[in-house]
């Protein structure tokens, strides 16, 4: 009787290992073909994440259809220029320039202005009869010494980029008459850490060898700022 257990109980685990056996052959195959195909899409999704995370990002630059339009011509000034000297309109013909307004003191736009001004004399730091020009809409405050100081701050040329201050009711016309930019000092009973003591324009201003003005850009926008250089290349053509 024992022996007919052990028998027994033999055959049945020979039966069982059969039929695992049998199973394990006949299911194995199609898991292994199904889980290669699982790992291979894996692998190709993680793949394509990889490369579009390295691939650098290409810029597309804005294209403009038709000539640069004209906005009528910047009247004559005298400023002076944060090394001292009497600068004028006439410093500038012959040149493209790209203006802006600005104060040392903002700490909303003009950092960003600046940085991004900053950016536009790298990118033309190899492209001769171009001036850079940020005047000062604060110019009771930011004299010339104060606008050194600025300057190198954002690592400007001194002789490419101008930092200009002089008498603020000759920049206030300057800005609202010539450059149609608008600017307004704020009352000093509403300024506040929110309200700038100005308020002025974030707009660059691209000017050509007659200091014409033909173009107006977001002075933090991108593509506005992509537009911009290529707009310098095509003036400089003319």
């Amino acid at each position: 009787m024992m022996t007919s257990h052990v028998e027994s109980e033999s055959s049945a685990n020979s039966n069982a290992a059969e039929c695992g056996a049998t199973s394990a052959k006949g299911l194995s195959p199609q898991y292994a073909f199904w889980w290669g195909v699982i790992l291979l899409l894996i692998g190709a999704l993680l793949g394509a994440g990889l490369m579009r995370a390295f691939q650098p990002t290409r810029t597309v630059v804005p294209k403009r259809t038709g000539p640069l339009p004209m906005y009528g011509s910047v009247s004559d000034f005298t400023l002076t220029e944060r090394a001292g000297d009497e600068v004028s309109r006439d410093d500038l013909m012959g040149r493209v320039w790209i203006a802006d307004f600005f104060f040392t003191s903002c700490a909303g736009i003009c950092p960003i202005m600046s940085s991004a001004m900053e950016g536009i004399q790298s990118r033309l730091a190899d492209v001769d009869g171009v001036t850079l020009v940020s005047i000062s809409v604060d110019p009771e405050r930011d004299t010339p010494e104060r606008l050194r100081q600025y300057a190198k701050r954002y690592h400007a040329d001194d002789a490419g980029w101008w930092f200009l201050t002089g008498d603020k009711h000759v920049i206030y016309r300057l800005s609202q008459d010539s450059f149609r930019l608008s600017v307004e000092e704020t009352p000093p009973d509403k300024r506040s850490a929110e309200v700038e003591d100005v308020l002025h324009s974030s707009k660059f201003v691209l000017l050509d060898q007659q200091s014409r003005i033909r173009g107006y850009y977001d002075g933090d926008d991108k593509d506005d700022l992509e537009l911009l250089i290529a707009d310098v290349k095509d003036l400089l053509k003319e």
